[in-house]
């Protein structure tokens, strides 16, 4: 650090103020291109390997699309025994990829959070030097100019010599000016790479909350064959019969189901949440092909767009195991749970209930993996599970519902049916709604 005496200065000729001012600028820049360079390689080397991710990932992607057809395919043929072993071994095969895909990601944000943290640690040095010598150089221009000019004119041996200096005087105070504009220059990009280091961190948090639910679909399928394959003992016919009986549990849920909603009635205020349009939702996955609508006869008192309670309270979408499930808008996790967790509950198995802002709440349900927790926000489009094949399902798909959340509560199915058997048996949590609560998610959802 340079020590200044400004009392030695002050009593010597303005030349020596200035050529002070311009010494302890020229050692600020020097010092901030020392450093720029030093950190300048190091940040090359960084996007390097960034970029050698980045090939690494468009590979993968190209082959996690290849798997992704095959398993969509897979999983559209008949439900046959060995059709649905190939399913879930293609299934297997794609989150196996994903997973890969994931933790490219992961290493891939890793060296990008490694390279905003040099380059924020070079713009903290250089704007503690720069800072540093720009206060000693405007303190020196302001000791000069304390000074009138009459009283400087006469401190020189003859007017060419001021005038000499008097331009030196008004080229640094340029300089000064233009340097003060590069701090703040400075202060601006490092308030951008802050807050692109943030969104990188929470990039990663998703990313390692995806890997963990990627983990637990590749073990569910795992289970899930061994478990069919155990059960069947490799026989087609055992394996129709064991379709057969898990028709007649969702046939029994949802009837159970019906009889608890029938009896409630809660108080929906028809302005609390939107007018049926496409679009005020969106989609749930990235391949839609939707297996069974939302549909029934006539219920809605009031809104007459809207359908009536059915068999099938919701909309499924045809998904092999594994597959992304998105918050179809912005909201806040209100439950979720897992009816297989209950033996002898053939429900919705793992479930997601999510309240969105504008009054509507989504149902998710059949899940292999989970991603999210209860009270958390998560944003329209974010990640929020995997889909799966549990609960009374048939085949890998996701069931959604749509409710009016002033018209759907949380609670034990044994609380709302007391005595009763299947899932009321058991101290299984799920969903419930009053009937008028159901809405036809194709209604909110963008146009096909």
């Amino acid at each position: 650090m340079v020590i200044i005496n400004y009392k030695k200065i002050l009593g010597k000729k303005p030349t020596i103020i200035i050529l002070s001012a311009i010494l302890i600028l020229i050692s600020a820049l020097a010092i901030k291109q020392d450093n720029f360079v030093f950190a300048n390689t190091e940040v090359d080397q960084l996007n390097q390997q960034i970029s050698e991710k980045e090939r690494e990932l468009d590979r993968i992607n190209a082959e996690i699309r290849r798997l992704e057809a095959s398993a969509t395919d897979a999983n559209n043929k008949s439900k046959s025994l060995q059709n649905t072993i190939n399913a879930l071994e293609a299934s297997k095969r794609k989150i196996t990829s994903e997973i890969q895909e994931t933790e490219l990601e992961i290493e891939k944000t890793n060296l990008t959070l490694s390279k905003l943290e040099k380059e924020i640690a070079d713009k903290e040095i250089s704007i503690e030097n720069n800072s540093e010598a720009l206060a000693k150089s405007i303190r020196l221009m302001n000791s000069m100019e304390s000074v009138s000019l009459i009283e400087r004119f006469l401190g020189y041996d003859n007017i060419s010599e001021f005038w000499t200096d008097f331009e030196q005087t008004q080229k640094i105070q340029k300089t000064l000016h233009t340097e003060v504009e590069n701090l703040l220059d400075l202060h601006d990009e490092l308030q951008k790479q802050e807050e692109e280091e943030y969104k990188q961190k929470q990039e990663l948090a998703s990313y390692r909350s995806e890997l963990s639910s990627e983990q637990v679909a590749v073990a569910y399928t795992q289970e899930e064959q061994a478990k069919i394959l155990q059960q069947t003992k490799s026989e087609e016919a055992k394996y129709q019969e064991m379709l057969a009986e898990k028709r007649r549990q969702r046939e029994a849920f949802e009837k159970q189901l019906l009889e608890i909603e029938s009896q409630l009635n809660f108080l929906i205020d028809s302005d609390s949440y939107p007018k049926a349009r496409n679009g005020i939702l969106t989609w749930p996955a990235d391949n839609i092909i939707i297996t069974q609508q939302f549909g029934g006869t006539a219920f809605a008192k009031n809104n007459p767009h809207i359908y009536g309670r059915a068999s099938h309270p919701g909309t499924d979408f045809g998904l092999p195991i594994g597959s992304k499930i998105y918050s179809v808008d912005s909201g806040t996790v209100r439950a979720f749970g897992n009816t297989d967790a209950h033996p002898g509950c053939y429900a919705w198995g793992k479930w997601i209930l999510v309240d969105h802002d504008n009054g509507l709440s989504s149902l998710y349900a059949h899940l292999s993996s989970i991603s999210t927790s209860v009270g958390q926000r998560v944003t329209r489009g974010q990640v929020i599970a995997l889909s799966g094949n549990t609960g009374y399902s048939t085949g890998p798909h996701l069931h959604l519902t749509v409710y009016a959340s002033q018209g759907v509560k949380v609670g034990k199915y044994g609380e709302y049916k007391p005595g009763g058997s299947g899932c009321a048996a058991t101290n299984a949590t799920g969903p419930f709604a009053d009937l008028d609560a159901y809405l036809d998610p194709m209604q909110y959802l963008p146009s096909l």
